[in-house]
């Protein structure tokens, strides 16, 4: 008997970082007996570097374990012409469909940005089509002010993202209120809408685990800051003026201007707004907070478990209703050790599994809640331990081995 094949396509998820999500979901797979490929574009995002400079269309790769087809994509700069390389990516998929393996079902992270490329295939050869929305499109534009809620490009992006939703065979969210974005809009069948919420997974960013406690073992980070016997909160992940981390910066000036002594901030990452931080710091001349540049990912398990708090902040906006599930939340709930979260959304995994304290997005508020991390780890250090405990096993509920079951009922489903 033959083997189903996979798609798992996902135009950014390059073959340059082990055991990444498409990568642990394309092992486990195959494990259960398909045959599952990787179908990315050839744009590093976020760096000057291309994976195809030559003139070919696209190239077949192993790495990690997994199978890559990488689809050759141009540079692009600017949010335009992202979109417009996201546009030609999808097409160039399809352009190419004769010289690929042929897909049994493909699960694809397009929906709303002229995802319903994809629907060709089940139209044309009965491909089952499955969408795994990591991101809300056009919401997060809506959301970082770059599209009106109520203008027409909106519009049009939020039918396409409705049709793409009614035709497919199912529906993944990473975040926990997947169902709810469908009825607010009044997509579901009990609004009149095609969209069948029986259909609707959750299947989140997760953690691997096993490499992951490898990596925290093996991969040791040299890094003095580290090894103080300060009392060390860390921020790891991108350096933007959306994921409003001026506000540790100006937690930190809250704690130096109350003569709070023994405690350091490090901030992991980079971004367009990290020049803007550090010009602060300097200005304001804050010795408790240090910005300590990209990390390679690897070794962020090490870094993570010798911290002694892990501080959690993202973009507040309207998809935070819908809960939320960046990777970096999940490698902070695997490291075993606290979090202080500056972000209140709906299906809160830091308040309503208690692996942490939530605190409003003030710098008067968040500078308490380091305080007070500071001196339960002194005075009260069963409770401090227990946040980091029930972290650690919210980690082990959200692994890939068991969180692959999602993808399973939804590739067999019997409609």
């Amino acid at each position: 008997m033959n083997k189903k094949v996979i798609w798992l396509v996902n135009e950014y998820a390059v073959p340059i970082v082990v055991r990444t999500r498409q990568i642990m979901l394309s092992q486990y797979l195959e494990e259960k007996g398909y045959c599952v490929y990787i179908i990315c574009g050839s744009k590093i995002h976020g760096r000057e570097e291309n994976l195809i400079e030559e003139n070919i269309p696209y190239r077949k790769i192993k790495f990690d374990g997994a199978k890559f087809i990488i689809i050759r994509e141009s540079n692009y700069k600017g949010n335009m012409q992202r979109v417009l390389a996201s546009i030609k990516f999808q097409h160039a998929v399809w352009r190419l469909r004769r010289h690929l393996p042929k897909p049994d079902c493909i699960v694809s992270d397009f929906a709303g940005l002229f995802g319903n490329i994809f629907l060709r295939w089940k139209k044309r050869y009965g491909t089952r089509i499955i969408y795994d929305i990591l991101d809300l499109w056009p919401e997060s534009f809506i959301d970082a002010g770059l599209l009106k809620r109520n203008s027409i490009a909106a519009k049009i992006l939020y039918q396409m993202e409705y049709f793409s939703y009614a035709n497919a065979d199912g529906i993944i969210f990473s975040f926990e209120g997947g169902k709810d974005y469908i009825i607010d809009h009044h997509w579901d069948k009990s609004h009149g809408g095609k969209v069948d919420c029986a259909r609707i997974g959750y299947l989140n960013n997760g953690v691997d685990l096993e490499t992951f406690d490898r990596q925290r073992k093996n991969i040791w980070l040299k890094d003095k800051d580290l090894d103080t016997e300060q009392f060390k909160a860390v921020y790891l992940g991108s350096i933007r003026k959306a994921n409003h981390v001026d506000l540790i910066v100006d937690a930190a000036r809250v704690l130096q201007m109350r003569g709070e002594q023994g405690i350091k901030i490090l901030i992991y990452g980079d971004g367009d707004y990290r020049q803007a931080l550090e010009d602060k710091i300097r200005k304001e001349k804050l010795n408790n907070i240090i910005l300590k540049g990209r990390l390679d990912i690897k070794y962020a398990p090490n870094m993570l478990t010798r911290s002694d708090i892990n501080l959690f902040n993202f973009m507040n906006g309207s998809i935070c209703k819908y809960g939320l599930s960046p990777n970096k939340l999940f490698m902070y709930l695997a490291s075993g050790h606290p979090i202080l979260s500056m972000v209140q959304p709906n299906y809160d995994i830091v308040k309503n599994r208690e692996c942490g304290m939530v605190v409003d997005n003030h710098p008067e508020v968040v500078a308490d809640g380091i305080v007070k991390f500071r001196n339960m780890k002194k005075d009260h250090m069963e409770l401090f331990c227990k946040y980091g405990d029930n972290g650690r096993q919210v980690a082990e509920e959200f692994d890939y081995k068991n969180l692959v079951t999602v993808l399973l009922d939804q590739i067999e489903r019997q409609d």
